[in-house]
This record gives structure tokens, sequence and C-alpha cells, in this order.
């Protein structure tokens, strides 16, 4: 009996190792995929975790900085009005962290998101321009 039990814990561990990723919750893997510089993918799924009931800022913060890297990634196949989309989805982002009541624990926080706002806005002027 005791062998089955060990053999038992065994494949469970072996079972948990091999479905790590399935374990984890989708900020989680959000931010894997921004690591391993899939942006794109990252965007995505911070997307979906954001839109969760009770989403930490974390979830707003992670979808806006994989945005701007996957646009950025793209900046040179898009045209300026695609490229001031898909920075304004960021951008919204960040604002709705400004703008909810306690999303942003510190004003340092708050200093951080409303500068990369503002360098958001520099960068839609900046690429609008003929």
């Amino acid at each position: 009996m005791r062998a089955i039990q060990i053999i038992s814990l065994g494949l469970a561990a072996s079972f948990s190792a091999a479905n790590a990723h399935a374990d984890l919750d989708t900020l989680s893997l959000a931010r894997i995929a921004a690591v391993e510089g899939r942006h794109a993918e990252c965007a995505e799924l911070a997307d979906k975790a954001r839109r969760q009931p009770n989403a930490v800022w974390h979830a707003h913060h992670v979808y806006a900085t994989c945005q701007i890297f996957a646009t950025e990634a793209r900046r040179g196949t898009l045209t300026g009005a695609e490229y001031s989309k898909a920075i304004n989805k960021a951008r919204e982002a960040l604002q709705l962290l400004v703008r909810t009541p306690g999303l942003l624990a510190t004003e340092e926080q708050r200093a951080s998101v409303e500068f990369v706002m503002e360098e958001l806005d520099k960068r839609i002027e900046a690429f609008e321009k003929p």
C-alpha cells in the first residue's frame, strides 16, 4: 500500500511539473510571454486578465506595457492611424489606473503612470506629423 502511495505521489509530481503552465493564472502567463519576448501574446493575455472582476492594477500595467512593446515592434508596418489606435489602447489602460481610486497605492506609482502617458502622447504626436 505504501508503495502505491509513493508511486501516486511521484506521478502527481510529474504531471504537476509537466503542466506547470496550465496551473498559472492568465496574468502569470502574460508575464511569461513578456519575458520571452512574445509581446502581442502578452497583451492579449493581460487584456483578458484585466477584464476579470477585481483585477489588480498589475494586470492593467502589464497590458499597457506589452501593448506598447507589441506596437513598437510593428511600428514600421503601421500607418499613423493604426499606430495611434494601438498606442491609445495602452494609454486608455493607464488612464484607467489613474482614474480608478485605490488601484495605484502610492504617489510614485501615479507619477510613473502619468509620465508614461505623457510620453505616449508625444510618440503619437511625432508619428502623426507629416
